[in-house]
């Protein structure tokens, strides 16, 4: 066996963390950490267990980062066409507050303008079209690589710029 080997997997590849009871061929029955994960179209599960029986809160404390990690992702992700707004207003996250909102403000995407409202909290900037809450986008600042004025066909427009990993 090569001792050099190790496994690295980015939190941005795994769909789910759970804990099992697992047969072991070293040690019966044991508890099993089982972290399920995607890449491109491919699909892998891992399961690990412990060698050391004395360590059982290793497991716990990795399904409890992984729990910490999944539930902020609202804050680090861009969401489209999500539940963020309701009756007109944005259902703002924990110690968020609204900066600005202005009504009257075109989406352009799709070559269309559809009217809606922009809103910029401390931590994302928020459009939603007037006559549809499910039309929306949530950008949060860690995806924005740029912010430009462009001439289109509707006129003078801001455009919000976002990494390529943004939404994926």
């Amino acid at each position: 066996r090569d001792p050099k080997i190790n496994l690295s997997i980015g939190f941005n590849c795994v769909g789910n963390v759970s804990i099992h009871s697992a047969a072991s061929r070293l040690r019966g029955t044991t508890q099993a950490l089982y972290v399920n994960t995607k890449f491109n179209s491919s699909r892998f599960e891992f399961v690990f267990t412990y060698l050391i029986q004395e360590s059982p809160r290793l497991f716990s404390t990795v399904l409890a980062v992984w729990k910490a990690y999944d539930s902020s992702r609202i804050y680090r992700d861009l969401k489209l066409r999500s539940a963020i707004v309701q009756d007109q207003e944005l259902i703002l996250l924990p110690r968020e507050e609204v900066l600005t909102k202005q009504g009257g403000v075109s989406n352009l995407s799709s070559d269309q303008g559809n009217i809606g409202t922009l809103i910029i909290t401390n931590i994302r900037t928020v459009w939603f079209a007037t006559f549809a809450d499910n039309f929306n986008v949530s950008i949060p600042y860690v995806q924005i690589t740029g912010v430009k004025v462009r001439d289109s066909k509707f006129g003078t427009a801001f455009v919000i710029e976002t990494s390529p990993h943004a939404g994926s």
